[in-house]
């Protein structure tokens, strides 16, 4: 997860999750935290950020492993969302009563020396608008009868907390996550970053 700015006006929002565990994968999390910081600045359009990110990451892995990744560009002067999703579970953005998914984008990072075709996603922004990002661990997380706190509850989750603010957001899904799994342990690690927009 980063926060980046790059202005008064304009700051990147990134979540990344890599395939697998241990010492090699946390290695190579770390090593892509700091390609990211490198790279960003140098590439001010996201398509061509992206894939220097891929061709670095794919020097390093060769395919063995991959990450899912997004990033989103928020301009407040414009009142926009640039983003690219690279495999990632979708983000949601709540905006006007309504929660969209935001799946525009590419395949996964580091599997393939060059990305296939890539479409950069613009969405308007509007007084409350609020973006999630978040780790697939969140959707994978079960309760006592095996249901999964899936994609229509985190949707309703938004609709009903939109009106916090994001720090707020961000604590009440944790409560969320906490009550539907109950004695049910955690699968994976689960990392969440929101942003609200407030003029």
């Amino acid at each position: 997860i980063d926060f980046i700015p790059f202005s008064e006006d304009k700051f990147a929002i990134c979540i990344a999750d890599i395939s697998g565990k241990g010492v090699a994968a946390a290695l190579l999390m770390a090593n892509f935290q700091a390609i990211l910081q490198s790279l960003i600045y140098q590439y001010r359009d996201l398509e061509t950020f992206v894939i220097a990110l891929n061709q670095s990451v794919y020097r390093i892995t060769k395919s063995d492993r991959f990450l899912t990744f997004f990033v989103g560009e928020v301009d407040l002067k414009k009142k926009e969302l640039k983003y690219i999703n690279a495999g990632h579970y979708p983000p949601m953005l709540f905006r006007d009563g309504k929660v969209v998914s935001l799946t525009k984008g590419c395949t996964i990072i580091g599997s393939f020396d060059k990305l296939p075709d890539i479409e950069e996603g613009v969405e308007k922004l509007t007084e409350g608008s609020v973006l999630l990002t978040f780790t697939d661990g969140l959707i994978d997380l079960q309760n006592e009868k095996g249901e999964n706190y899936s994609e229509e509850i985190l949707k309703e989750f938004m609709l009903n907390n939109h009106s916090l603010t994001a720090k707020e957001i961000t604590k009440a899904l944790m409560d969320s996550l906490d009550t539907f799994a109950g004695d049910e342990s955690f699968p994976d690690d689960i990392a969440v970053i929101s942003c609200k927009i407030t003029k």
